[in-house]
């Protein structure tokens, strides 16, 4: 048997001599092996760059292999306590030869690439340490800032700095980010609305110099240096820079942009940097002089990088790729342009203020996408826009688009039935998208007059409903939007549910009131159906949602809900091909969707078609129905909005104004029913006093009295509610009663009814 002696000489070198006559190793050798493995990068403030496989953001430390040849970690540690190198043994990870491995500090032991211990983003230090627990690498992690990580220059040997994040990636090409210490240059005038022109002077403390550009870039050294005052005067006179652009559609050859100058406004960033590279953040203000056209509007000026968007790379073109292909005649694949693209990585920072009524509502950093699908081919893109941490400080914006609560995001989108549309549906069981116009403006020109929309995603659910935000799953056209993309086996499982089952049976269809929140689901199919949105199919413009976990409160029980997503054919319809004279007239229960596979109806879609032949179904689908007709799309309602947006009721050819005949008699097809319409009248005297609520809905009775026309085929349930300090005294009219629910039969014809409120002290 062969015996080894270890030998330890003065100078601390250690050789392995195997007698019969081996190898030799030296102690400087052996570390030297072991040392291929490096602490790369740390990110100890993982806002929105990489999630674990829990969906989660967490902090994360990657290691890296400098070796020619693979290696394990098995053994291997890594800590953030000196007195405690063995704080988190890795498990047998193998890393290729110049390979990256991520583990996250999540505080568990969880999963191999998970660390039972977690980062402070105000700064620590990272130990990693062999399997005979020799300290092998350590490093000293500053304070970062969100989405930013501190990393070596040079995968695996080079200095440490902070940079843009690159996980799994090299850090090769990785900008070096300068740490925003200094105080931010003070502008003698905020941006806004100006009539005359007048000169700006920026200030900065003693020996820091300013720097400064006007076409919307970030400043740098090697930026204008600013000495003396900057005049800002009107801008609208001199030729277009962005506007000009035409790699912003795929045949660019052949888009000729506006030659017209378009009104600018005067787009000021400024730094201050002293002599030890030490920076400020960037301000940003916009200046409009002489432009008092849009003074009464709401105004966003969105500012970024130019490069950003137009250059090689940027996102709102079609990029070198594509470029080379295209003006090399074509014939092999296209690439895919830049504005095709989208996620995270097509995200750049960028920076809104928004004016209301003349007057600076908010000025913030931002991320910035390009959104949509079939907009994405047009020459005026719209925005994606987001609040981050790792821009603003903030996952919110800092000031409230929408009464009520603040948002994390919102797109700019086209499309006046996108904007007004929720306006009528914001009390039913779907979300919905607030909206508002406003007028942008891109790097100082003049862009478009759109609209700002709320964005679905997993901070609009928590904003609006309250859910864990890692408790979300979200499907947008058959595709996961929010959560694990293997999760898709969800939303197939839940089709195939629906298209093999039998739901005639009361136990049936109490389970599939289990599976998906019925009522939502009814909602958004009587909202389509009474719109005519023929645009919309299971793959398509079909946004629902639920919760991870059943949480058994609320939202998060675990049911899906659906979301009311892309309306623009509400307001495009070929009539031609559904030989209709109107929009109204289209019967969107039967009518083949144009654009969709195999040209499917709304019957086939998998739960309509499941469920419709249930009676519970049928009756609470019949008096939903109804209850939207009569509320959400009445004429009093939709006018009250239309005239909000600058509109009246011969909007789209007066579609309102003749939309329920059409829309209620295809129901009456649809279901069979052989009842009549009759007229439901409930009055209060005080509406101060209370409401009532008719079925699935609470109508507007600030005027005392309601009126809605209800198929015989089913009673209508009244409940009343008095407000606070009232109680309901009973029912007067054509029904007399005490109870507070009343069914009301419509068999006999119209019938008219009072609830009567009485303060609760005459009570007592």
């Amino acid at each position: 048997m062969k015996s080894i002696k270890y030998i330890v000489y003065s100078a601390g070198m250690l050789i392995w001599s195997i007698l019969a006559g081996e190898v030799v190793f030296t102690l400087k050798e052996t570390l030297a092996l072991k040392q291929n493995i490096r602490i790369n990068e740390v990110c100890s403030f993982n806002e929105s760059l990489v999630k674990d496989d829990n969906r989660n953001f967490r902090d994360y430390i990657e290691l890296y292999n400098v070796s020619n040849e693979g290696l394990s970690l098995e053994g291997w540690h890594l800590s953030d306590d000196k007195k405690q190198l063995d704080k988190a043994e890795l498990s047998d990870v193998w890393i290729e030869s110049k390979g990256f491995f991520v583990f996250y500090a999540n505080g568990e032991n969880e999963a191999e690439d998970s660390l039972p211990f977690r980062l402070d983003s105000e700064g620590e230090t990272i130990y990693l340490s062999d399997p005979e627990g020799n300290l092998v690498d350590s490093v000293i992690i500053p304070k970062l800032k969100a989405d930013t990580v501190y990393a070596r220059k040079t995968d695996g040997t080079g200095k440490w700095a902070r940079m843009e994040p690159s996980p799994e990636k090299t850090n090769g090409g990785c900008r070096q980010l300068h740490n925003p210490v200094l105080e931010k240059p003070v502008f003698s005038q905020k941006g806004g609305f100006y009539k005359e022109p007048f000169a700006l002077e920026i200030t900065a403390n003693l020996g820091e110099t300013i720097y400064y550009t006007l076409d919307g870039s970030d400043p740098t050294e090697d930026s204008n240096v600013y000495i003396d005052s900057i005049p800002i005067e009107s801008r609208s006179e001199q030729p277009n820079v962005y506007t000009s652009i035409q790699n912003v559609v795929k045949d660019w050859k052949n888009y000729e942009p506006p030659s017209e100058p378009v009104d600018k406004a005067v787009v000021v960033r400024a730094v201050a940097m002293d002599d030890e590279d030490n920076i400020s953040e960037i301000v940003t203000a916009t200046y409009f002089v002489a432009q008092e056209q849009y003074e009464d509007e709401d105004v966003l000026s969105v500012v970024a990088e130019p490069d950003a968007l137009f250059g090689e790379d940027g996102i709102y073109v079609t990029g070198k790729e594509y470029d080379d292909w295209y003006l090399g005649g074509g014939g092999q694949e296209e690439p895919e342009p830049n504005f095709l693209k989208g996620g995270r990585r097509r995200e750049i920072e960028g920076s809104i203020e928004f004016y209301e009524s003349g007057r600076l509502s908010f000025n913030q950093s931002v991320g910035l996408r390009i959104q949509g699908e079939s907009a994405r081919q047009i020459s005026k893109k719209r925005f994606s826009v987001f609040a981050r941490r790792a821009y603003g400080g903030s996952d919110y914006l800092d000031q409230e688009l929408f009464k009520g609560r603040k948002i994390h995001s919102f797109v700019l989108r086209e499309g006046f039935a996108n904007a007004v549309i929720p306006c009528l549906l914001t009390d039913r069981h779907i979300g919905v998208q607030s909206a508002r116009p406003v007028t942008v403006f891109l790097n100082g020109e003049y862009w478009y007059t759109t609209y700002i929309q709320e964005k679905f995603s997993s901070h609009y659910l928590n904003e609006k409903y309250g859910v864990d935000r890692k408790n979300i799953f979200i499907i947008k056209n058959a595709y996961v939007d929010n959560g694990k993309n293997s999760d898709i086996n969800y939303y197939t499982e839940l089709l195939d549910y629906f298209e093999q089952s039998d739901f005639s049976a009361e136990e049936a269809y109490e389970e599939a009131g289990r599976i998906i929140d019925i009522q939502s689901y009814i909602d958004f199919f009587c909202a389509n159906i009474y719109l005519g949105n023929m645009d919309m199919w299971e793959g398509h413009n079909y946004v629902l949602w639920r919760s991870y976990e059943d949480r058994g409160t609320g939202y998060e029980d675990g049911r899906w809900r659906w979301l009311l997503y892309d309306l623009d054919c509400v307001g495009i319809i070929d009539l031609e091909y559904y030989g209709l004279g109107n929009h109204a007239e289209i019967n969107a229960f039967s009518a083949p969707m144009r654009y969709s596979l195999e040209h499917k109806t709304m019957n086939d879609m998998s739960i309509f078609a499941a469920l419709r032949n249930n009676e519970e179904f049928k009756k609470q689908f019949v008096l939903t129905f109804m209850d939207m007709a009569n509320t959400n799309f009445s004429f009093r309602h939709v006018e009250k909005v239309l005239r909000a947006y600058g509109e009246d009721m011969n909007w789209h050819d007066g579609f309102f104004l003749k939309r329920f005949d059409y829309a209620v008699s295809d129901l009456a097809e649809e279901f069979s029913l052989h009842g009549t319409l009759e007229e439901l009248t409930v009055k209060i005297e005080h509406p101060e006093a209370g409401s009532v609520q008719v079925n699935t809905c609470m109508p507007d009775f600030s005027e005392g009295v309601w009126t809605g026309k209800y198929y015989t085929d089913y009673p209508v349930t009244l409940q009343a509610v008095p407000s606070e300090g009232y109680v309901f005294a009973g029912w007067k009219g054509d029904v007399s009663s005490n109870e507070g629910v009343l069914s009301v039969d419509l068999n006999e014809g119209a019938k008219v009814l009072e609830a009567v409120f009485e303060r609760r002290d005459q009570e007592e």
